[in-house]
């Protein structure tokens, strides 16, 4: 702001400068006076330029001022921040201790309850198993005592046997069939007439019937399976002797079917043919 008024003064000199250069048109008077005047007026615009400059530094130091109370009230400001930030983590710590000895609570509430239920299953599960062992124990007792009971009686049946008379392998007189057939062929009579002279020779002679079958199922026939088959092979045969033979029905204590479970060969096409058959047991 004081460059103002010297670059005024600089422009008048040369003003007049330039006035008294051509020719002395201007009085000289005239001359101090327009000088005169310009120096007032350059006085008055320097004064206003001084004013104007102390007014500005006025106003420059009151935003200088202000600028230091912003800075201020920022300082404070955020030293109030930093106060409450703190407060807030002393208030978060105090929390978080405050949850998290509720969780160790609650976690060890847990484990307790755990470790409680294990050992009462552990307790159960040892009564169970005390109670298998016990029941096994028994079981074992009794099958041991009804091993022995069966020891004995096999002695005791052995003793007896011993007192029996001995006897011999039974004679065997066999009788063959057709497939699916009762019909009792030639071969078969002259077997039977056979088994009907020992019979009467050996009138103590215990006489069994039993009949068989291959493994051939019964298809389209009145025998509605080999079992019915085997014994009507075999009440065949018995009645055979009986009516024909002259055997007393109460000398043959019994005629059985047994299906194809007593076979003597292969049931393959070339052998099954053995086990279409009948058999007399003479037991003497």
């Amino acid at each position: 702001m004081r460059r103002a008024p010297l670059f005024m003064m600089v422009i008048c000199l040369l003003l007049s400068f330039v006035l008294m250069s051509c020719g002395g048109f201007v009085k000289k008077d005239e001359l101090e006076k327009q000088l005169s005047g310009q120096k007032m007026d350059i006085e008055q615009k320097v004064q206003l330029a001084q004013d104007s400059a102390a007014t500005a530094n006025d106003k420059a130091e009151k935003a200088l001022s202000a600028t230091n109370g912003i800075d201020k009230m920022k300082e404070d400001i955020l030293a109030s921040v930093d106060n409450k930030i703190d407060s807030a983590m002393v208030s978060a710590k105090g929390d978080m201790d405050k949850y998290s000895a509720e969780f160790q609570r609650i976690a060890q509430e847990a484990s307790n309850k755990a470790v409680a239920e294990a050992n009462a299953n552990a307790i159960a599960e040892d009564e169970k198993v005390k109670m298998m062992a016990k029941e096994a124990a028994d079981k074992a007792m009794n099958a041991a005592m009804e091993a022995d009971k069966t020891a004995q009686e096999a002695a005791k049946q052995a003793e007896l046997a011993k007192q029996l008379p001995v006897t011999s392998e039974p004679t065997v007189f066999t009788v063959y069939f057709d497939p699916g057939k009762i019909n009792i062929k030639a071969e078969g009579e002259a077997e039977l007439e056979k088994a009907a002279s020992m019979i009467k020779e050996n009138p103590n002679a215990v006489i069994k019937v039993e009949g068989n079958a291959d493994n051939t199922p019964v298809v389209r026939s009145k025998f509605h399976n080999n079992w019915v088959l085997s014994q009507a092979r075999a009440d065949a045969v018995k009645k055979y002797l009986v009516e024909k033979l002259g055997i007393t029905e109460d000398r043959i204590k019994q005629a059985v079917g047994n299906a194809d479970y007593k076979p003597t060969a292969s049931n393959d096409k070339k052998s099954k043919w053995e086990n279409r058959r009948v058999e007399v047991l003479i037991i003497r």
